[in-house]
């Protein structure tokens, strides 16, 4: 009998399957790894590192609006928005912590420096930036991570935690999918009718907002202006050719 892996992630699994012999009960995607995602919760979790900085800024918009709510308040009712507040600012706090323990992992196994004590003295918004490119364009050194130790949090409690690459997934998939469910908000992915320069797939896309264009096969990055160059070529090409 043929033996497969499944992805990692099991019944979260972006491709999940029910189990041959118990259909109540969702598997991973086929995997030909021993261990590790399928393509798309790789994609998935590419885009949640993307994403980091703009969840930290819509975070901050739904903080101020519930900080201007607070101020508008007369009497009575101040303990309402409290509870949201310190959600938003823990989850906050979480994301950046999150960001830094596995860019600073990923950055010693790439011989890149990472210096923690200044990130920690950083405004968020550059350390998320920074992390996020970095663990971008290293998607697999940070899954292929083992042993790792960081600390965080526990059911409220601070403790050291032993982790593996194939963590990251979980926990910064996770932290993706709660900022969503505080914000609400769900970002638009708009997908753009030229090929892609490198590989010629239809496949480039641009979250609404963004100011980059990444395509979702080959993954290289496009300013919006290299865009319109290329699609510029592309139209002088075909107006040659007629």
């Amino acid at each position: 009998m043929l033996d497969f892996h499944r992805c990692y992630r099991g019944a979260r699994c972006a491709h999940r399957e029910p189990d041959p012999d118990h259909p109540a009960i969702k598997r991973g995607a086929p995997i030909n790894a021993a261990e590790g995602l399928c393509d798309a919760c790789t994609r998935h979790l590419r885009q949640a590192i993307v994403d980091m900085p703009q969840d930290y800024l819509d975070l901050e918009a739904v903080l101020g609006g519930t900080r201007d709510g607070l101020r508008q308040l007369v009497s009575g009712t101040r303990d309402l928005p409290v509870p949201l507040s310190l959600t938003i600012a823990a989850l906050q706090a979480e994301l950046v912590h999150e960001a830094q323990c596995w860019a600073e992992s990923t950055a010693e196994v790439l011989g890149v420096r990472w210096d923690t004590q200044a990130a920690r003295d950083s405004r968020p918004g550059p350390v998320l930036e920074r992390a996020a490119h970095l663990l971008e364009n290293s998607v697999s050194v940070l899954l292929a991570l083992r042993g790792v130790v960081h600390t965080g949090w526990i059911d409220g409690e601070w403790t050291t935690l032993d982790r593996d690459g194939l963590d990251s997934a979980d926990v910064l998939l996770g932290l993706h999918h709660r900022v969503e469910s505080v914000t609400g908000q769900r970002r638009l992915i708009n997908r753009l009718a030229a090929p892609c320069p490198r590989c010629d797939r239809v496949a480039l896309q641009r979250p609404d907002g963004s100011a980059t264009i990444t395509c979702g096969v080959c993954r290289n990055t496009y300013t919006w202006d290299e865009y319109q160059r290329q699609c510029t070529l592309l139209a002088d090409e075909h107006q040659a050719i007629a």
